[in-house]
């Protein structure tokens, strides 16, 4: 055999052996490839007890929803429905007992715990934009191949592998607190630029009469200094009370 055709099958074997070990607390939501990176699916699947994805072909309709089990009809507690064109379900797989694989290029995920022997492949592929379903056929009997294309099917883009510190698929309290206070403080400067604006060339005034509301602000520091003496007042009471007990 040629130096190039053997060099091309040992890259093959090697991009074949890729393992992503199952999250130890989401086993059907999340694994760790080799090099320490992480997919994680919890922000794509439904929490609501609906599927995530329909895909329809010419004889069944398929729902799937990664991470979380739906019910939907005569499919109960599933990760993937079948359903005829008379409205029949059946339950293709179950989101207990997910193992990952590889095809040498993307993450599978194998389901199981179908009726009657059913189960599915989801082969992860990482792309952008919104996350989408394709169904692939039945490769072999009573097993459906699908592909999930998702920016959460790239390592370390989602859920805890993008930062999120274990969060399902939620933001960051952290971070929604600085965007709120960021948002609080552009208010307050647009609030005063374009205030002064319209004081100045519409009212004609100058100096610091252009601040808009300028009596409100003077006397804010006196309006919080009588909320805190309102506030702590009661207790002051309280403790000169107290001083003034003698000890039994």
């Amino acid at each position: 055999m040629k130096p190039l055709p053997i060099f091309l099958l040992l890259v093959s074997l090697t991009r074949g052996q890729m393992t992503c070990t199952p999250d130890p607390q989401h086993p059907s939501c999340a694994c760790t490839l080799d090099d320490g990176t992480r997919i994680d699916l919890r922000s794509v699947g439904n929490q609501g007890g609906l599927p995530a994805f329909t895909v329809i072909d010419s004889s069944y309709q398929y729902t799937y929803n990664p991470c979380y089990s739906f019910t939907s009809g005569s499919c109960e507690n599933v990760a993937v429905c079948q359903t005829d064109s008379g409205g029949t379900g059946r339950s293709v797989a179950v989101q207990a007992g997910v193992t990952y694989s590889s095809d040498g290029t993307n993450v599978v995920m194998n389901y199981g715990g179908g009726l009657g022997d059913r189960s599915a492949v989801v082969t992860l592929k990482c792309g952008t934009g919104g996350s989408t379903l394709s169904y692939d056929g039945e490769q072999t009997r009573l097993e459906y191949s699908f592909t999930l294309t998702s920016p959460c099917a790239c390592p370390n883009q989602c859920g805890s592998g993008n930062g999120g510190g274990g969060s399902s698929g939620g933001s960051d309290p952290g971070v929604v607190g600085i965007v709120l206070l960021s948002l609080l403080f552009v208010g307050f400067v647009v609030y005063f630029i374009v205030g002064m604006i319209i004081m100045k060339v519409k009212f004609k005034r100058t100096g610091c009469d252009i601040i808009p509301n300028k009596q409100f602000w003077a006397s804010l520091p006196f309006l919080l200094k009588d909320g805190v003496l309102f506030t702590v007042s009661p207790c002051i009471t309280v403790y000169k009370q107290s001083k003034g007990y003698s000890k039994v």
